[in-house]
């Protein structure tokens, strides 16, 4: 299976070509531990297919491989196929199942607690704005009071001439430096939204559309390897 579309930490926005779309091209937000973790395991799963191959001609070498495709599919669709798209027109939050667009006009904010969440205005009839939530970008509230609690202990230990002795060293590139990636991107992707809103960016409705690739990724190893245990042995 192949990546949708390349991934990697946005940078800075793009020029604005148009009222209302702050990108001239898409970009592609996902963390870089969930692709190095596809690539380990495709890695896995072809010495495991090979040796499969060239040494295995029973049932268990069977249900062997089916197995790894099975974990394959989920690997794919767990780690590397979430991401948030955004482009010219909206932002899209890509998790493993099912993809959320929502035009810029219709977010209010992007905000990161335990994972990236986009605010999205009330529909009508509803009281309370949808809040989307990235299944590509978090960050565990541990890990990040465990980051919290090293870098005050790092600060107590280096000298307070230790900053000033670069002048272009500023409290907001430290403040920029010591944040996790997600935090960042989450910033990024918030002040998208900002400035879609400003440049008067049209709101409309969510879409929600099933991933059916990657449904039928889980879905067809699961089966043949229920074929496989349970009928051809």
């Amino acid at each position: 299976m192949q990546p949708e579309q390349g991934p990697g930490l946005a940078g800075p926005p793009a020029a604005d070509p148009a009222p209302g779309a702050p990108l001239s091209e898409p970009r592609t937000f996902q963390l870089p531990g969930a692709i190095v973790a596809w690539w380990a395991w495709v890695i896995v799963a072809v010495a495991c297919l090979a040796d499969i191959a060239f040494t295995g001609r029973n049932h268990t070498a069977a249900e062997i491989a089916a197995t790894v495709l099975l974990i394959t599919g989920l690997v794919y669709v767990c780690a590397l196929r979430p991401r948030v798209i955004a482009d010219s027109g909206a932002i899209t939050v890509r998790n493993p199942l099912r993809d959320h667009r929502i035009p810029w006009g219709s977010v209010t904010a992007v905000d990161l607690k335990e994972s990236v969440q986009v605010h999205c205005v009330p529909e009508p009839g509803a009281k309370r704005g949808k809040v989307i939530h990235s299944w590509a970008l978090y960050h565990q509230r541990r890990r990040r009071a465990r980051s919290e609690l090293l870098r005050q202990g790092d600060r107590r230990r280096l000298p307070q001439s230790s900053f000033a002795a670069d002048p272009r060293t500023s409290a907001e590139t430290q403040k920029l430096v010591n944040q996790p990636p997600a935090q960042i991107m989450a910033a990024q992707l918030d002040d998208l939204a900002q400035q879609a809103r400003e440049h008067g960016a049209p709101a409309g409705p969510r879409v929600v559309i099933w991933a059916w690739r990657a449904v039928a990724a889980i879905v067809v190893p699961a089966v043949v390897l229920v074929l496989v245990i349970t009928v051809f042995r």
